[in-house]
């Protein structure tokens, strides 16, 4: 096991997971680590930003999936708000795309539910102090898209983007499944792929996880492309 340098202080921990057993679960494996401070948890998004304000973690663990909302665009939520607050994302999904649209969205960690609890541990004390914790299992594909070095087209040549193919971005980067959107847009699933793949000619990227990735990264941009050709309907685009 790699060997992390310990914060001067005990490290104070947000919980946060839909699964009330799996909270109580965490709280008990990292109780036994004097290092480490459960110091709140929270079950929603609501709930986590309630909580965030007033219990000051230095690290906020949390899953992809949570009641009433995406962990994914907490965890941006988070970045933006509380930038010295480190985020670790400890889930059972496997999901590369997944994994890259967490590392768009500012996750310093991502560690699927299959580690040990001192594996839990040692990434949090690591987020602590600034370093990044990525699941062995998943490392390969971090080095691959390094590798490629992806070239994607910038906000500005997405004017003509329209409100359904942000729709379906959105989705992609919460890491929902096609047949997820499929029926949340209720379009065919044929429909969808095909309307994904102009998305991905438009984007100039090759992988959906790198259309994730472009749609927490510009996110901002697209939707005030949107506004200025007068078809942005904000009610409409949802997580």
């Amino acid at each position: 096991m790699e060997i992390v340098p310990r914060s001067p202080e005990p490290i104070r921990v947000l919980l946060i997971d839909e699964s009330d057993l799996a909270l109580q679960g965490l709280k008990a494996v990292l109780s036994k680590r004097s290092q480490i401070i459960v110091a709140a948890t929270a079950c929603s998004k609501v709930q986590a930003l309630e909580t965030l304000r007033t219990c000051r973690p230095n690290v906020v663990v949390l899953d992809v999936q949570i009641a009433r909302g995406s962990g994914i665009s907490l965890c941006k939520t988070i970045c933006k708000s509380h930038p010295n607050v480190g985020v670790l994302f400890f889930t059972a999904m496997d999901d590369v795309n997944v994994l890259r649209a967490a590392i768009a969205a500012g996750a310093q960690g991502y560690l699927l539910k299959t580690a040990s609890g001192d594996a839990l541990a040692t990434s949090i004390e690591a987020v602590a102090i600034g370093r990044a914790m990525i699941d062995r299992q998943l490392t390969p594909h971090v080095m691959g898209w390094i590798r490629d070095g992806i070239r994607v087209a910038s906000p500005s040549s997405l004017t003509e983007s329209s409100t359904d193919d942000l729709r379906i971005l959105s989705r992609v980067a919460a890491g929902k499944t096609n047949r997820e959107i499929a029926q949340e847009l209720n379009v065919e699933p044929r429909v969808l792929l095909t309307r994904l793949q102009r998305i991905y000619r438009r984007l100039r990227v090759y992988r959906r996880a790198e259309a994730a990735s472009y749609f927490v990264k510009y996110e901002r941009e697209l939707l005030s492309g949107l506004k200025h050709t007068g078809r942005y309907e904000g009610s409409s685009i949802a997580s």
